[in-house]
């Protein structure tokens, strides 16, 4: 979750380095800090660290004008806090104790205590609260040891448990960088006359070059012209071939433009994201759906995914008629295995996220068939799986997921129907309403927005809501509590809107809000009278509630809803893609009255790389 970039050059790479490094602050922004290393060799002593606390978007100009030491090798890291509070002496680099060594790393080191413990016995002292500078003092007292780099390297490595990437620079060796991963995401390559390092390829995206994707366990040594990847298991290092990527396929990062946010700049692209899965040709589902027409199947994602994921279960048992299982990444292997007739649909929007990557191990251990449905070409999941499909949504810079999200949707509703018309029906899967779900996205977007803005700030200081849903919706109030709570920073709790009657009813009165999304009547009438029913129990005691629905029949007397928007309809399983969008929308409008960092949420990162 934090950002990694290093470079090493014969020409100077300080600024360059904070500004790569600004590029990936969507994946932790806590603090900062950069290590510089002299390229024609200096002294333990003037080796420099620059740390702080908070956004570096806010300090990078300052950072550069204030005249950073000239070097040719530098790392630099922006931190999302998991060991140790937000403070500068807790901000990445680490420096160990004889200044040799500056370490800094994603990921989490599962034995830091007993080995912090050791190098405390040994006379280290330290400085920090976190996991991380453990590895800087153990590369010191391996290499004083030895006295060689290799040596301290291996002995360091083979002493951690847990989940690390890592850039290393050692002052004896100031025209070398060293970047190493267990997983958690490193690449390396040669970008415009430099060497380098990093955890996300959007660092060093649109320069020329190359760049390659380390695997588990593996060391890279880098300089200003060379890259040598190793297998760091066996002390001899042996050498290992790399795919050589250009950086050209990589996506930069998107401009904002007019929008003031990312978020709704992106929420608005949603519908050219559709149109391209609706563009995509059958080849790309194909090799897929062969293998899950006959597979056992299961869904598996986190967060926004795991949400996706759910929808993907009402997708394939009621377009397919197959029964998928769905579980959360991070307990699915406590509740569920695959063998070698079992397919994983694992959803990601990174292609790194911590929790669904063992699971994607886990099954492919067990013989099981990986389809991974990711937005970052290269990511581990697309290089891991063996049915790549890539959403092709274009690049978010908002941490909250909006546009990656409904073409997700869209991708695992073409995955049922390519299934089901392997079977001879695809009942309710007509191709062509991914285009008109587009054309009504957009509607949504350019002529709703100003209605659900009202709505939104009207009702922003609600302290407490639920978001309600039935069928095929609930999934979609699940999703869309999760984008309100991320970004206004306000209690929201979803649920199906059949459980709300077995004990969560009693926190119900006229404090305590609800949004519900409400089927089409004409393409679910069964969930639909089901949700009235629960909506009439919410009334009876008091309760106000916002519906999104796509009309308004008779049912609902006057009066009967706090605030009511009427959404354009497509189909059954097109509508809960408008309904999405409308809720981000509303999180969206409540968060900017409220006065929230919208791009980025307190406490978020775009790419969850830890457990």
């Amino acid at each position: 979750m934090c950002g990694i970039v290093a470079f090493v050059s014969g020409q100077p790479v300080q600024d360059r380095t904070v500004h790569a490094l600004e590029k990936l602050e969507y994946r932790g922004y806590d603090s900062y800090g950069f290590s510089f290393a002299q390229s024609d060799g200096v002294k333990a002593s003037d080796f420099a660290i620059v740390r702080g606390v908070g956004p570096l978007s806010e300090q990078a100009q300052a950072l550069v004008a204030g005249g950073l030491p000239q070097v040719n090798a530098a790392i630099g890291h922006t931190r999302w806090a998991t060991h140790g509070g937000v403070t500068v002496p807790n901000a990445h680099p680490h420096r160990s104790f004889d200044g040799k060594f500056a370490v800094v790393h994603n990921g989490v080191i599962e034995n830091f205590l007993e080995l912090k413990r050791d190098l405390i016995a040994g006379g280290v002292e330290f400085s920090s609260e976190t996991d991380t500078e453990v590895i800087a003092h153990l590369l010191a007292r391996h290499y004083a040891t030895s006295g060689d780099l290799d040596a301290a390297l291996h002995a360091t490595l083979a002493q951690l448990s847990g989940e690390f990437g890592l850039a290393i620079t050692c002052a004896d060796r100031p025209e070398l960088l060293i970047g190493v991963r267990r997983l958690s995401p490193i690449a390396v390559g040669i970008a415009d006359g430099a060497g380098f390092i990093c955890s996300d390829p959007v660092a060093v995206a649109g320069q020329d070059g190359w760049i390659a994707y380390l695997e588990e366990d593996q060391i890279a040594f880098v300089t200003r012209d060379a890259v040598r990847v190793a297998s760091f298991l066996t002390p001899d290092f042996p050498a290992v071939e790399l795919e050589r990527i250009p950086l050209t396929t990589v996506a930069e990062v998107a401009e904002l433009g007019h929008y003031p946010h990312f978020m709704i700049k992106e929420i608005t692209e949603t519908s050219e994201a559709v149109r391209t899965v609706a563009a995509m040709p059958g080849s790309v589902f194909a090799p897929a759906a062969e293998r899950l027409a006959t597979a056992d199947i299961a869904f598996c994602g986190a967060g926004s995914s795991h949400y996706v994921c759910m929808l993907g279960q009402y997708f394939f048992h009621q377009i397919a008629g197959r029964r998928a299982m769905c579980h959360s990444a991070d307990e699915f292997m406590n509740l569920a295995s695959l063998g070698d007739n079992g397919a994983l649909i694992a959803v990601s929007q990174s292609g790194e996220t911590y929790d669904t990557l063992r699971v994607m191990e886990q099954a492919q251990a067990d013989g099981a068939a990986l389809v991974a449905v990711n937005n970052v070409a290269g990511s581990t999941a697309q290089r891991m799986s063996d049915f790549p499909i890539l959403q092709r949504a274009g690049r978010e810079v908002c941490v909250l997921s909006t546009k990656s999200v409904i073409s997700q949707t869209a991708i695992v509703w073409r995955l049922a129907a390519e299934v089901a018309a392997r079977a001879g029906g695809a009942e309710g899967a007509d191709m062509a309403d991914l285009n008109a779900l587009a054309a009504q996205l957009d509607v949504l977007v350019q002529s709703l927005s100003p209605e659900i803005k009202a709505v939104a700030e009207r009702y922003r200081w609600i302290e407490h809501w639920f978001f309600l849903g039935r069928g095929i919706h609930w999934p979609v109030a699940a999703e869309s509590a999760l984008k309100f709570k991320e970004v206004s920073y306000i209690h929201a709790e979803a649920m199906p809107a059949g459980f709300l009657k077995h004990g969560t009813i009693s926190l119900i009165d006229e404090k305590f809000f609800t949004v519900a999304f409400i089927p089409n009547a004409a393409h679910d009438p069964e969930s639909f009278a089901h949700v009235v029913s629960s909506l009439h129990e919410i009334r009876a005691r008091g309760g106000n509630i916002i519906g999104f629905g796509h009309d308004l029949p008779s049912v609902f007397a006057d009066g009967f809803f706090e605030a009511y928007v009427e959404l354009p309809s497509v189909s059954k399983f097109m509508d809960p893609m408008i309904q999405l969008v409308a809720g981000e929308l509303f999180a969206y409008h409540c968060a900017v009255k409220l006065g929230r960092n919208i791009d980025r949420p307190r406490a978020l990162a775009k790419a969850v790389t830890v457990r």
